[in-house]
């Protein structure tokens, strides 16, 4: 040994490095786990309860999978801002060919997919080939679809839906109804795609540097593509579970889906896979959101804190994540 060593002191600093990156790799897990346990603490009668659990899991399944959507483009350097009207489109082809116009879902449930399809070969063609910018491409994009959806339905409530769509939502699947399982399979098919798939490496090169990514083979253009079909696609899925989880569509709605999948997607790149779009990180930031809005609104809050909580938790993962990349690469 030599002079001045200690080998528990390094030990010791083994260990305090170890928990600083599990703490840094975990920290939105232990975020959720300590607001799970402080709002048991609080309310012990009313947060704890396998009822409230359910329904938070249950009130998240549509965002949780429009979540999934949006993680595609992202992961692969671009935004889509569709998703959300995408939805609602779905849902309200569904709702007009099926609660006004009295066509089965044999009929209704293509078309709803063929809508998110057409809306994903838009954004695909202004983005990737036109060249446009992302953000105001699918902006635009989302306010003329949302447009359509209000023009198709007379921006009114459709209810009277298929008892079969209704059942294709809520049948319980052992304590949770079926769309919660819906959401989590998705997950699970994500995190194969993005994790074991050359697919979900190639969209990983193009996410973070587009041009190494030509130099290299990737096909950019192709990758994008994908990303932007299925996110569009993904969120047609969304929309038929919208649909039948309420038995009615209501084509105003789709603005309420779109700042929560943007906050989990943007939260989840500041765990597991700092600074990388992921589905663990996904899930985890949506159920962190959602339980810290139903305590405070267990607690007593206004409807309201939904939003500022959402708000602030995307600028505070925003924020982050580009912390993050300036520190990589200093």
């Amino acid at each position: 040994m030599q002079p001045g060593t200690n080998p528990a002191g390094t030990t010791g600093s083994a260990s305090g490095q170890w928990f600083r990156n599990f703490a840094s790799n975990q920290g939105l897990l232990i975020v959720l786990a300590l607001l799970v346990v402080g709002f048991s603490l609080i309310m012990p009668e009313t947060f704890p309860r396998m009822a409230n659990f359910r329904n938070i899991l249950t009130s998240q399944a549509v965002i949780l999978v429009i979540a999934l959507a949006v993680t595609m483009p992202l992961r692969g350097g671009d935004f889509d801002l569709s998703v959300s009207a995408v939805m609602a489109l779905s849902a309200s082809v569904i709702g007009v060919l099926c609660g006004q116009l009295g066509y089965g879902l044999a009929l209704a449930i293509p078309l709803a997919m063929l809508a998110g399809l057409g809306v994903g070969l838009i954004n695909m063609t202004l983005v990737v080939i036109l060249g446009l910018d992302g953000f105001v491409a699918t902006l635009g994009s989302m306010t003329a679809v949302l447009g359509l959806t209000s023009w198709m339905t007379g921006g009114e409530v459709i209810g009277m839906l298929p008892k079969s769509l209704v059942a294709f939502s809520n049948t319980a699947i052992g304590p949770l109804p079926a769309l919660v399982l819906y959401g989590w399979i998705l997950a699970l098919i994500f995190w194969y795609i993005y994790e074991q798939t050359p697919f979900g490496r190639y969209l990983l090169f193009t996410g973070g540097n587009r041009e190494a990514a030509r130099l290299t083979g990737v096909r950019v253009n192709v990758i994008r593509s994908v990303a932007f079909i299925v996110a569009s696609l993904v969120s047609a899925f969304a929309g038929i579970m919208f649909a039948g989880n309420l038995g009615a569509v209501d084509p105003e709605i789709s603005h309420a889906y779109l700042l929560p999948p943007y906050a989990a997607a943007f939260l989840g790149s500041t765990t597991i896979q700092i600074g990388r779009f992921n589905i663990a990180g996904t899930v985890i930031g949506l159920y962190l959101l959602s339980i810290g809005v139903s305590g405070l609104q267990l607690l007593g809050a206004e409807g309201w804190v939904s939003d500022v909580f959402n708000g602030v938790a995307l600028i505070a993962a925003v924020a982050f994540a580009k912390l993050i990349r300036k520190m990589r690469t200093t």
